[in-house]
């Protein structure tokens, strides 16, 4: 079967013509990114007789993050640490006991063959003379391994050799479903508004976390969220989408591990509040210790970089071959490093900002969710999926787990979407469907006037942006964000678009308000603090009542939360209360 335009058309929608075309594939991929490039890759190589459309609203090998971030792996030495040591260390020390450890046992376990497909696809992976992988340690039993930026490009390269086919600049609107399962997706092209239907066997979300457009650099906008909430997938975990880190004060430039040497106004060294021993990486107890000193007037804070062994040498890891050989790399953070330290200049203050990270689709070991058919990897689904238990996405305390995570899913959603493809061939699709969801995607097009996407998001912002509303909450904090979501979510009805890509920002933005309602509204449900999630009035963990996933579902318009157990019983590390089989 070849990706051909089964129908062509054209349907008057006011004084602009919009064309029309349906595709035909085996299995359809949302997202052009390192995961969905996995997913794309290893599926032709489990079945190369499958035909595989990859469908990204930017350019499928420069969209997502790994080529925008640090560029790292995470990687475990088992020489010095094995699987079961490091589920042991996350599951008390990060997850929180939220963690599914299966799962997170397997990632683990994969490590190296999972950085063995990348080298196999093209990507440039460091070694050290003697043929060892060049490690830089992080954090306790685990270090990060340095690939140049052009990874996803040369996994790309991999996808067309194999006969992936790609269409580029198409915005993903809607999943399309029939009798309960995923038979494809609709969305419109960013350049000319072409009209598209993709009939799929399968459908694979990899479109990102939500991020809220609050930094710079981070990309997720929640798109994939969104259609996998209407289509009636349903979401786990939406409270941990609260990641937050310290930038410098006055570029707003990452100051990635500063939270080891932390000092107030008074020259305190305020780490030691929170941190004692060296840890998987900065915790939302910094943000909260930052938030107490500001508070308190003890402000500015700033950094002392020489007195860490990670911060002493700058932007030494990004900017020259110290540490790796990353010339693509090298450039691109000359330039951006170049510009924060002239806007910087001696300035040595960090403030705390949020980065957001949600990704809560639900999926089981499989990557499928709860609708038969879909499926959704990477930083879509990382909480959803509840294998790193009470954090947020990448970087979520674990630096390179989010390329390796993705690159994880892609590679277990092969083989599902395979076996699934196997036992269910038909695919029929509602025309009244597809109908009410053209009509959904172009309707901010077709207002006279209305409100703009930037006024939504900057409500959402407004909300869920101060580090006290999103990450050191209480509920009375919380309680004024969730209303000026509330604020926003009225308005998302009039949201009026100016071209194409201002329709991309208007479903952006209905996107945002979902996903800060979710979290708001989730955060206010979990009655205590646990790994990542910090509540000021209810400060201790409390796994007599809150040993508990929060379920989140659309059911006929309306949002409905229910709490899901978590079976902690067929895990290996037990919650201290449960231990010795007590209660």
């Amino acid at each position: 079967m070849k990706m051909n335009a089964d129908r062509e058309g054209k349907t008057d929608m006011k004084n602009a013509e919009i064309q029309e075309k349906v595709l035909s594939t085996d299995v359809l991929i949302v997202g052009g990114g390192i995961g969905g490039l996995t997913a794309a890759v290893r599926t032709k190589e489990v079945n190369p007789h499958l035909d595989v459309v990859i469908m990204e609203k930017n350019t499928t090998g420069y969209s997502g993050k790994a080529n925008r971030g640090g560029g790292v792996l995470q990687y475990f030495d088992f020489e010095k640490c094995t699987p079961d040591q490091f589920v042991q260390y996350h599951v008390h020390n990060v997850g929180a006991y939220l963690g599914d450890q299966e799962l997170l046992h397997e990632y683990v376990s994969k490590n190296n063959e999972m950085i063995d497909k990348l080298v196999e696809w093209g990507v440039k992976v460091p070694y050290t003379e003697d043929g060892k992988l060049k490690v830089v340690p992080t954090g306790p039993m685990v270090g990060i391994i340095g690939v140049d930026l052009d990874i996803t490009l040369q996994v790309r390269k991999a996808a067309v050799k194999l006969g992936v086919k790609i269409l580029d600049k198409v915005v993903m609107s809607d999943v399309l479903t029939s009798e309960g399962k995923a038979v494809g997706a609709v969305g419109y092209s960013l350049l000319d508004g072409t009209f598209h239907v993709v009939k799929a066997k399968t459908v694979v979300l990899a479109t990102g976390s939500q991020n809220y457009k609050i930094m710079p650099m981070w990309n997720g906008r929640g798109d994939g969220i969104a259609a996998a909430y209407r289509a009636g997938a349903e979401m786990r975990n939406t409270e941990f989408g609260n990641f937050a880190q310290q930038y410098t004060a006055r570029a707003h430039h990452d100051a990635v591990f500063t939270e080891n040497v932390m000092y107030n106004a008074l020259g305190e060294n305020i780490t030691k509040n929170f941190r004692r021993f060296r840890e998987a990486d900065v915790s939302s107890k910094a943000v909260a210790e930052w938030y107490k000193q500001m508070s308190a007037g003890k402000g500015p804070i700033s950094v002392h970089r020489e007195e860490y062994e990670v911060t002493a040498h700058g932007d030494a890891m990004f900017t020259t071959p110290r540490v790796w050989d990353r010339p693509y790399g090298i450039e691109v953070w000359k330039r951006i490093y170049g510009k924060a330290a002239e806007r910087d200049g001696d300035c040595k203050e960090i403030v705390m900002c949020l980065v957001g990270e949600q990704s809560p689709v639900k999926v089981g070991h499989d990557m499928q969710t709860t609708i038969p058919g879909l499926y959704a990897i990477g930083d879509l689904s990382y909480t959803g999926s509840t294998a790193p238990g009470a954090v947020p996405a990448p970087p979520g305390r674990n630096r390179g787990s989010g390329i390796l995570n993705a690159v994880f899913n892609g590679l277990i959603v092969a083989e599902s979407c395979s076996d699934y493809i196997e036992k269910n061939s038909d695919i029929a699709i509602d025309d009244d469907q597809v109908k009410a969801c053209k009509e959904r995607a172009y309707a901010p097009l077709l207002r006279e006037v209305g409100i703009s996407a930037d006024e939504v998001m900057d409500d959402v912002r407004e909300a869920i942006g101060p580090v006290e509303n999103s990450v050191y909450m209480s509920q009375h904090r919380l309680e004024i964000g969730l209303r000026k979501v509330e604020k926003a979510k009225a308005k998302v009805t009039q949201l009026k678009a100016a071209d194409f890509h201002d329709l991309c920002n208007c479903h952006e933005a209905e996107a945002m308000v979902l996903s800060a309602e979710m979290q708001f509204k989730a955060a206010s449900m979990r009655k205590e603090s646990r790994g990542w999630f910090l509540r000021e009035d209810y400060p201790e963990m409390d796994n007599e009542n809150w040993l508990k996933y929060i379920i989140v579902k659309n059911m006929n318009g309306e949002m409905v939360f229910d709490t899901e157990d978590v079976p902690y019983e067929k895990w290996a590390v037990k919650p201290p209360m449960f231990q010795h089989g007590q209660k």
